[in-house]
């Protein structure tokens, strides 16, 4: 006998059972269960019938039937792999204040001075709020069309009227179908909209840009699968404080991931940043303890952050190990590899990591700087001026090669770094001119 299919979701989660019930057991929401509509299988077989026909391979030509839409700002077209594809879906994040409507309306009013019709469709803000900005940023307001709402048939609606080519949602957590027995930004919600703003987009060819709230982590907010149906997602990441921005690609099924694009947050909107090394390298702060330079890599970009650690006193029977910009798990692999390498004891220590500028790197050729900041701090030694920590640690209190070394050095050279500290290069590789460390006792003695 056949298992019956679920037909009962909860719209906190997501999860499915075969019966109502009243409390769900994954994430024990109360009264969040509702029924799901089921598919016609007629309009299954409709349009298994009237699909496309399965091809060889070798007969799709490269690129068959994108058209892209270069918009100008190079930094994004960078990031996105060289322009806007049409008919794309795509997923853009960002914490509050970091820039992500400002960002919006430049590339809408750059596609628009290139003929095409864009819409931004708003749930948070205001008509006067986004024509307040769009004159702020001194930008061309010609055929961009502005709708307030948040219900999915009335733009849905207006798309149909209105026929853009670029559509822009602000925000995906703010939508709702009303034929959904569930709030607004619920799982349910959330991927039920998407997926019809995305059938909507795929069969009119029509660009759609999903705005995406994140969580106190940084990560997107919503179900998983909401990134796993988009054609790329995006990060806009920086400190609402901060000048920096950093424009991070996740996915990109038009291009390649991880590359990144700089920006500087001007009073008339997101500038590229041309030499933002330079610019990153001038605003460092010398001769603080408890503050080293990395040169991350991402994509074919080098640029440089700043990791401050304070390490301090504590009568808690479980000493605070905090971490922003980095995974914790990490930070506490590096004290332990500099406890039992150098005979340190941080368990009457308090230890805060923090990578200024609101940035996060997984890399670990970043352990090297976490390293030198933390005893920089514990020992209230500050650092060589303009120096600069490339390595990654081993569990033997060994350092590490990089991956593109001789371009992070070359970069720090141009900018002008004068003590560039690596691990040994691996065997074979080129050895650039910089001031090797073997180990974290090599690390200590640079400090003491």
């Amino acid at each position: 006998m056949a298992k019956k299919k679920p037909d009962f979701e909860c719209s906190a989660c997501g999860a499915r059972y075969p019966q109502w019930q009243g409390r769900c057991n994954r994430c024990g929401a109360w009264d969040s269960f509702m029924e799901r509509i089921p598919e016609d299988k007629r309009q299954q077989k409709a349009w298994v019938a009237g699909g496309t026909q399965a091809k060889p391979l070798a007969a799709i030509e490269q690129n068959q039937g994108e058209e892209r839409w270069v918009t100008g700002v190079s930094e994004f077209d960078r990031v996105i792999g060289g322009g806007i594809v049409r008919g794309s879906f795509g997923l853009l994040g960002g914490a509050p204040g970091v820039g992500k409507s400002t960002l919006i309306l430049q590339l809408l009013s750059r596609l628009a001075g290139m003929g095409k019709k864009v819409l931004y469709v708003s749930g948070e803000e205001s008509e006067g709020q986004i024509k307040s900005r769009a004159e702020r940023l001194l930008l061309r307001q010609e055929q961009i069309y502005i709708l307030i709402e948040s219900s999915l048939e009335a733009i849905l609606s207006q798309l149909q009227v209105v026929e853009p080519d670029f559509v822009v949602i602000d925000s995906i957590q703010t939508l709702y179908d009303p034929a959904l027995d569930a709030g607004p930004g619920s799982v349910t919600q959330v991927r039920e909209t998407a997926q019809a703003l995305m059938r909507y987009g795929k069969q009119k060819g029509v660009s759609v840009l999903l705005v995406g709230h994140v969580t106190k982590d940084g990560d997107l907010a919503g179900p998983r699968t909401l990134e796993h149906m988009v054609d790329f997602v995006l990060h806009l990441e920086g400190e609402s404080k901060e000048r920096l921005r950093v424009l991070r690609g996740v996915k990109n099924r038009f291009g390649e991931v991880h590359e990144v694009g700089l920006f500087q947050m001007t009073a008339k909107g997101l500038a590229e940043a041309s030499d933002a090394g330079r610019f990153m390298a001038e605003r460092f702060l010398w001769g603080h303890a408890g503050t080293a330079v990395f040169a991350a890599n991402e994509g074919k970009r080098v640029f440089f952050l700043e990791v401050q650690v304070l390490v301090g006193d504590t009568q808690q029977s479980y000493p605070a190990r905090t971490a922003n910009g980095m995974e914790r798990n990490r930070l506490l692999t590096l004290v332990a590899v500099l406890e039992k390498n150098l005979n340190l004891d941080f368990s009457r220590n308090d230890i805060y990591v923090n990578l200024a500028g609101g940035f996060r790197v997984t890399e670990t050729g970043m352990d090297m700087a976490v390293m030198a900041a933390l005893l920089s701090s514990h020992l209230r030694r500050a650092l060589p001026a303009r120096s600069l920590f490339l390595g990654e640690a081993a569990l033997n209190g060994q350092f590490r090669s990089l991956p593109n070394l001789e371009d992070r050095v070359n970069e720090a050279q141009r900018c002008g770094f004068t003590h560039i500290y690596l691990a040994p290069p691996r065997k074979g590789g080129p050895a650039p001119k910089a001031e090797p460390l073997l180990d974290v006792s090599g690390l200590l003695r640079l400090i003491q």
